[in-house]
């Protein structure tokens, strides 16, 4: 029933039908989605970006790295931290806070990191530091 009513395109958007209770409008969402996508990065905090995805990739211990749509959503991820922290600007603490949250779930360990008994989460800390 659950694939059918999503998968089918006729999922309702009536949220009120799931006992759900609205915390915001439409209007002020859509400025909080505006003022976080205008949120900026210096060059450094791009390149940091890339650079931390890379080493996902080169790591002995996983398996499968992050992707580019993965830094994407790091990115995305810090500027929503930035706006909360009352800045209009990502800082590499942005990054280093969100790193494990959000890329845990887009690597996979490698056989030998796994026997070993390491975790994602140590090694994608390991490489932000």
């Amino acid at each position: 029933a659950i694939i059918v009513h999503h998968g089918g395109g006729s999922a309702s958007h009536d949220i009120a039908q799931y006992g759900i209770k609205a915390q915001t409008d439409r209007k002020t969402l859509e400025k909080a989605l505006d003022t976080v996508g205008s949120v900026t990065f210096v060059d450094d905090v791009v390149n940091y970006i890339a650079a931390l995805v890379r080493a996902t990739r080169e790591s002995p211990d996983l398996e499968v790295g992050a992707s580019p749509r993965a830094g994407a959503m790091l990115a995305r991820a810090a500027r929503a931290r930035a706006t909360l922290d009352g800045r209009s600007y990502v800082i590499p603490d942005d990054l280093k806070a969100l790193a494990v949250p959000a890329l845990r779930h887009r690597v996979i360990l490698s056989p030998a990191a796994q026997i070993d008994g390491r975790l994602v989460e140590q090694i994608v800390s390991d490489l932000v530091d």
